[in-house]
C-alpha cells in the first residue's frame, strides 16, 4: 500500500510542495534559434527577464518557454491573419470560418496551459512565488495548522 496516498480528511497539504526554486546562477539566457520569429524572440526576452527576476526560472523551463513563445508568435500571426476577415470561401461559393480562427483557438490554450506550467498566470504565480509564505519566509499562522 502506498503512502502517497492521501485519506479524505487526511490534513492539510505542506505548501512547501508548491513552492518553485529556480535556479540563481542564470541572470540571463539568450532566446534560442528554436523561437520561429522576432514576437517569440520578444517574448522570451520579456517572460524569462521576469522569471529571473521572481527566481523562478531553472534551466529544465527553457524548452517550455520556448513551446510558450512560439504559441504566442503563433497567436499574433493569426490575429493578424484575422484582422481582415473571420471567414473564407468555399468551393461552392459559401462561407466557412477563417482556418486562423482555430489557429488562434489552439494558441491561445497552448499559451493558457504552458503559461500556467511557468507560472506566469495569477493564479499559478501565487502558487510558485507566494506558496502561502509570508513576507519575512515564516509560515503564515493558520487556525487550522493543528488539525
Amino acid at each position: 500500500m502506498s503512502s502517497a496516498v492521501r485519506a479524505a480528511g487526511g490534513g492539510r497539504k505542506k505548501n512547501d510542495a508548491l513552492i518553485s526554486v529556480g535556479d540563481p546562477t542564470i541572470t540571463r539566457v539568450a532566446p534560442p534559434d528554436e523561437c520561429r520569429d522576432e514576437n517569440a524572440v520578444n517574448i522570451w526576452k520579456a517572460q524569462s527577464k521576469i522569471m529571473i527576476s521572481r527566481g523562478t526560472l531553472s534551466r529544465e523551463d527553457l524548452p517550455i518557454l520556448v513551446a510558450y513563445c512560439n504559441a504566442w508568435s503563433l497567436m499574433i500571426q493569426s490575429q493578424n491573419d484575422m484582422a481582415n476577415t473571420l471567414y473564407s470561401a468555399t468551393a461552392d461559393g459559401g462561407e466557412k470560418v477563417h482556418p486562423s480562427v482555430n489557429i488562434n483557438k489552439i494558441a491561445v490554450g497552448q499559451l493558457k496551459m504552458l503559461g500556467s506550467l511557468l507560472g506566469l498566470d495569477p493564479l499559478s504565480r501565487s502558487r510558485v512565488v507566494g506558496a502561502g509564505l509570508s513576507g519575512k519566509g515564516e509560515e503564515e499562522e493558520n487556525e487550522f495548522n493543528e488539525f
